[in-house]
């Protein structure tokens, strides 16, 4: 993650949004005895649980822009010769719902609209290329592979 050439905000959003996929919240029910005190009871059953649904969830996509043109997924390089740089939050479906502009230049409209749209044709197929992995990962259950510390 200190190595990512300036696109933090992008790998930050991808593993909230595979985080998000991955939780699962137990189900609660509240009980009401025949004195009407009411209690709750938490399911023991890890497959009786709630998936949250991601659908809408955004992706970061970072556009530097370097002379008149635009890069996504800048190098350190890249970033170097970048003035100004534009993050765009978009959904699946293409829907831009944040953006904010980094770095001391300046954007014109034409060129805003220009990333913008690139963001939105790269937020796409982030997505799908994303909510891929994802349900590969999870079509394999218990016989995928353990990463990290916790395996």
């Amino acid at each position: 993650l200190l190595e990512c050439g300036g696109n933090l905000f992008d790998a930050i959003s991808i593993a909230v949004k595979a985080a998000l996929f991955n939780t699962r919240i137990p189900r609660v029910r509240v009980l009401e005895d025949e004195e009407g005190a009411k209690d709750i009871e938490l399911s023991d059953d890890p497959y009786d649980c709630i998936r949250l649904s991601v659908e809408n969830v955004p992706c970061i996509v970072t556009l530097c822009k370097i002379g008149c043109r635009h890069v996504v997924d800048a190098t350190l390089q890249e970033e170097a010769c970048s003035l100004a740089s534009l993050l765009v939050s978009v959904t699946s479906k293409g829907v831009v719902t944040c953006m904010r502009k980094v770095g001391k230049g300046s954007l014109d409209p034409e060129s805003i609209f220009e990333m913008m749209e690139s963001s939105k044709r790269v937020g796409k197929v982030l997505h799908m290329s994303l909510q891929s992995v994802l349900h590969k990962e999870e079509s394999m259950g218990p016989k995928r592979p353990k990463v990290g510390f916790l395996g």
